[in-house]
């Protein structure tokens, strides 16, 4: 699978609150099932309940198929995502 960072932007500030209200009341199992799939995982999120965006970096085989694992999550935001093609990860440098 491709690295790509995907950028999440509200569609409002009630979905954005409904948002981080819904996922709040998840467990850390059902957010992981909610976002893991065949062809769409997300590694990593980056949010802040003030901003009307939050990214992440998924491991997809196409920006298609991150859309389709987030299903009804496209409810509360738009997702444009890019393909990264090259990554350095300076935490497993450091090791």
């Amino acid at each position: 699978m491709k690295d790509f960072i995907a950028v999440h932007t509200f569609k409002s500030t009630d979905l954005r609150d409904q948002y981080f209200a819904a996922a709040g009341s998840m467990s850390e199992t059902e957010l992981v099932e909610m976002t893991t799939g065949a062809n769409a995982v997300c590694m990593k999120n980056w949010a802040n309940e003030q901003k009307m965006v939050a990214y992440c970096h998924w491991k997809a085989v196409s920006h298609e198929a991150i859309i389709e694992q987030l299903g009804d999550m496209n409810n509360f935001f738009d997702t444009v995502s890019d393909e990264m093609t090259a990554v350095l990860n300076f935490e497993e440098l450091r090791k």
